[in-house]
């Protein structure tokens, strides 16, 4: 899923607020990407924690690329691996495949008028 951080004109959404409700839409039926609105290894770890199966990360390493060639993509990725281990330890996870939603605090908003709609629920006529 991508709308790279809700900036689109058509007013959707950032991705990581759509996330949790798509995960638990679709199930195990198929795996969810994520991209957009990635900056820092946090915003991986809260986007595995919420159900992605993996994380795109372009802006990032492109931003490395052009300050620095091989060199600032290699730093970019350090920087996001560090922050990624820095979050795994304050949740007390040595890995990823450790995280859940259980691991966030989310507030109700968050999702708030993303709920898919029931179909058990009809509309008045």
């Amino acid at each position: 899923m991508s709308n790279h951080g809700g900036n689109n004109p058509d007013g959707a959404p950032a991705s990581i607020r759509a996330l949790l409700v798509i995960v638990e839409a679709v199930g195990s039926q198929i795996e969810v990407l994520l991209d957009g609105g990635i900056r820092r290894g946090s915003d991986v770890v809260r986007a595995l924690g919420l159900g992605a199966r993996a994380v795109m990360i372009g802006r990032a390493y492109l931003r490395g690329l052009a300050a620095n060639g091989q060199t600032g993509v290699e730093n970019v990725l350090d920087i996001l691996r560090s922050g990624i281990d820095s979050a795994l330890l304050g949740l007390g996870h040595s890995s990823v495949h450790d995280l859940s939603p259980a691991d966030l605090l989310i507030p109700p908003r968050v999702t708030h008028g993303l709920e898919p709609a029931d179909a058990s629920v009809t509309s008045p006529a």
